[in-house]
């Protein structure tokens, strides 16, 4: 992994229910516009190391949170490899004090948010919900829905049993069925990239900083994510600004079919749907030639921010 190209600041916050949320923020030295990335499930910001240098070398200010929960934040349960949330919500909120208290008293020229997997999830519904000075929302990969080993309706069922049996019986919520904690995916198997050079910087990144791993959600989780999913498509038409969302042709983790409903349910003047044919799920870490259209796209539409 490169050093990082600008001052890194690092520090904490405390979110909804005291819960402390780690974040980071390498602020330009001169006026800039800003930029607010929201990782996925099971993601930090040390992950996106590489992609916050590029971004910063574009001059772009970039500010990033771990999300309760996960990465460096304050875990929720017991077991620290369960990924859990206790209201979907919570992450919206932890995401709206930080861009109120930390990134918004930079009085950046411009306010991007750009979310990736359950990060698109978050951003959506922050950018549906929240009072903002958002300008431009980027989502890649987005979790509008999930790829689910069962029809919707039967896993929601099982789900919502589940977590009320964790409720009565007083104890933290379960893994989802088959459910485990953090381990290693072999790169031949692994569903997010076919890029190994990438791969093996995150298993390493995990590996160097063990503190960071996570493993499967709860069901509590894929409760209130699937809720999530369902009001980003419901409330798509409360979107008011340029939204590009770039789809992974070969994902096998997120629903494409429900980026295409929540697509459709937004004003055909502000959304931008690129599907970039055969990548898989992680598209900025994704190989060159599926990378390369990415960051093309993603340059063009920020064309008028572009401080370079």
């Amino acid at each position: 992994m490169s050093h990082w190209l600008g001052n890194l600041q690092q520090s904490t916050l405390q979110g909804t229910n005291n819960i402390t949320i780690h974040y980071c923020a390498m602020v330009q030295p001169h006026e800039s516009p800003a930029m607010i990335m929201v990782n996925g499930r099971t993601e930090s910001y040390l992950k996106y190391q590489s992609l916050i240098n590029e971004f910063y070398q574009l001059g772009y200010s970039i500010y990033m949170l771990d999300h309760r929960g996960q990465g460096l934040s304050q875990r929720l349960l017991s077991h620290h490899h369960k990924g859990h949330v206790e209201d979907f919500s919570y992450y919206i909120d932890d995401l709206t004090l930080f861009i109120d208290s930390v990134v918004t008293p930079g009085m950046h020229s411009h306010h991007v948010i750009l979310g990736h997997s359950m990060g698109g999830t978050i951003a959506t519904r922050y950018v549906q919900t929240k009072p903002n000075n958002i300008e431009k929302m980027i989502l890649a990969s987005p979790m509008h829905g999930i790829l689910l080993p069962a029809p919707q309706f039967i896993v929601e069922q099982i789900t919502n049993a589940a977590s009320m049996t964790d409720r009565l019986l007083q104890r933290e919520s379960s893994f989802v069925l088959g459910g485990k904690p953090y381990e290693e995916v072999a790169f031949e198997i692994n569903e997010l990239t076919q890029d190994e050079v990438h791969y093996s910087n995150f298993r390493k990144i995990y590996q160097d900083n063990p503190q960071l791993q996570l493993g499967s959600p709860t069901y509590h989780w894929l409760q209130t994510s699937l809720i999530a999913c369902t009001q980003c498509i419901e409330e798509a038409g409360k979107i008011t600004i340029p939204t590009l969302l770039l789809q992974a042709g070969a994902d096998t983790i997120v629903d494409n079919a429900a980026q295409d409903a929540f697509v459709a349910n937004m004003p055909s003047d502000l959304v931008t749907k690129v599907k970039i044919s055969g990548a898989r799920h992680e598209l900025f870490f994704e190989i060159e030639d599926y990378r390369t259209q990415v960051i093309a796209q993603v340059r063009q539409f920020l064309a008028f921010n572009d401080a370079v």
